[in-house]
């Protein structure tokens, strides 16, 4: 049996029904309230909707947003009279309420998502702080639109899964890395072509796509990092330097004389000084420390390039004209060493 008739009782003021009277009763009620929900969506749509709209709204998001949840907000009302008659009915059908109650839910984020994507044009708000240039960018706006018109359906298939019991933790992270996909293409941290760091990966940025970026390292291997993880960490982007740090610890044997230190920093320092490469005013050559098995001067400079591959050319040849001045000054690289004294009885 669908319905339970057996043992059903009525009660309304002092008349009790028993029976198909009661069954009878309470499908007139359940036909009521499936009327009083489709009046209520009658007045949605001919009196409080517009009555809404032609309220002046401080925030302008808010008649776009009136606009796009009117249609889904009178259904929705003639859904939930639908559902409380079906609900207020006596089903025999073991799990129908449950059910019921399901679709229910499933059917009200549907409709409230449905109103969102329509109001796809809350999107565009973004852009009014921008410059003319930037609002008038079609390629921009298009990308807006459908990146949010993406995550109502993710927000939608995420809600709907959880209503159904299915886990969600990879919608959640697939739309963690979508956003953060649309921060970096908006933001531009980097750029394809840029040569980046993000925590130990250094290397050229290949593709940038919603989910992931993809990095060709120094041995031309290419690694993948989700957007998200990108948006956690520190991005440093040597693109956007207008010079290159270059620093070293530069040991020298302790057999070294006070002359040929201070005649080697000095040959140092002009030697950085007159280079084309270094920027002026940045170089510095000091004795900074005794280590166990040299003399230790530090040198740096700052180099008058952002370009990876000049940077190398040109600390190559700075490297190799320390050389030519040490030798030139005849002082000797330190390596590490240990002396080892036998002492005879």
């Amino acid at each position: 049996m669908i319905f339970t008739v057996r043992d059903l009782g009525f009660e309304i003021g002092p008349f009790l029904l028993e029976g198909w009277w009661a069954l009878a009763a309470r499908a007139v009620c359940a036909a009521v309230i499936v009327f009083a929900g489709l009046l209520v969506g009658w007045l949605l749509r001919r009196k409080i909707f517009p009555a809404l709209q032609a309220r002046s709204w401080h925030f302008a998001a808010t008649p776009i947003l009136l606009r796009s949840l009117q249609g889904p907000l009178e259904r929705m009302a003639f859904y939930s009279g639908l559902y409380l008659a079906l609900t207020s009915l006596p089903w025999a059908i073991p799990g129908l309420t449950k059910f019921l109650f399901t679709a229910y839910k499933i059917a009200a984020t549907l409709l409230f998502c449905q109103g969102l994507y329509n109001a796809s044009e809350v999107a565009d708000l973004l852009l009014v702080s921008c410059s003319p240039e930037i609002r008038s960018n079609k390629t921009l706006r298009s990308l807006l639109d459908t990146t949010y018109k993406v995550l109502v359906i993710i927000l939608g298939v995420a809600t709907c899964a959880q209503i159904v019991g299915f886990p969600i933790g990879s919608i959640v992270a697939g739309a963690s890395n979508l956003f953060s996909g649309i921060v970096i293409l908006l933001d531009k941290p980097f750029s394809i072509g840029d040569w980046i760091t993000v925590g130990n990966v250094e290397g050229e940025v290949i593709d940038i796509n919603f989910r992931s970026t993809r990095i060709r390292s120094m041995d031309h291997s290419v690694v993948i990092i989700t957007n998200s993880q990108i948006c956690a960490s520190t991005v440093q982007n040597t693109a956007l330097r207008t010079m290159r740090p270059y620093k070293f610890t530069l040991g020298v044997t302790y057999g070294t004389t006070r002359a040929q230190l201070e005649k080697l920093m000095a040959d140092l320092q002009a030697m950085l000084d007159n280079s084309p490469y270094t920027n002026k005013g940045t170089n510095i050559v000091r004795l900074t420390s005794f280590g166990d098995s040299s003399i230790n001067i530090l040198i740096s400079a700052y180099l008058t390039t952002n370009v990876y591959a000049t940077f190398l050319q040109q600390q190559n040849d700075l490297n190799l004209n320390i050389m030519d001045v040490m030798q030139a000054d005849g002082v000797d690289f330190a390596f590490p060493s240990t002396s080892v004294y036998i002492e005879k009885n």
